[in-house]
């Protein structure tokens, strides 16, 4: 663990200011040097403490992140479900109401009418 955390971290941040290329394992190399207690850390835990946070920090500040769910987000997820319930429920219906085989085979032969309707549905 750094024994001065604050230190390291701001200096991992001017390091990645200066080049926002730089690897890890040559910001741990140069971490090393700045607090002897950043070689306890494995280089996965210095880039998950330091570049990482640094990183998504940057990212949020830009606008970056996650998206935050809605109403309206919700809404349309609600009314993608029931348009995709009843294109299924309009397939099953086709389905059934097949009463020989060769009604059968040309309602599957419509399937890929369905898939698009389904595609378009789920927003693909």
């Amino acid at each position: 663990m750094a024994k001065n955390e604050e230190k390291v971290m701001e200096f991992v941040k001017s390091e990645l200011k200066k080049n926002p290329n730089a690897s890890t394992t040559e910001l741990f190399e140069k971490a090393k040097k700045v607090d002897s207690g950043v070689t306890q850390l494995s280089l996965r835990q210095f880039n998950a403490r330091f570049p990482l946070q640094i990183k998504r920090k940057e990212s949020l500040a830009k606008g970056g992140g996650r998206r935050r769910s809605s109403r309206r987000t919700r809404r349309s997820s609600r009314e993608r479900r029931e348009n995709m319930r009843g294109l299924l429920m309009r397939f099953a219906s086709d389905l059934s109401a097949a009463e020989e085989r060769k009604d059968l085979v040309q309602m599957l032969a419509k399937i890929d009418d369905y898939v698009d309707d389904a595609m378009k549905i789920a927003g693909r």
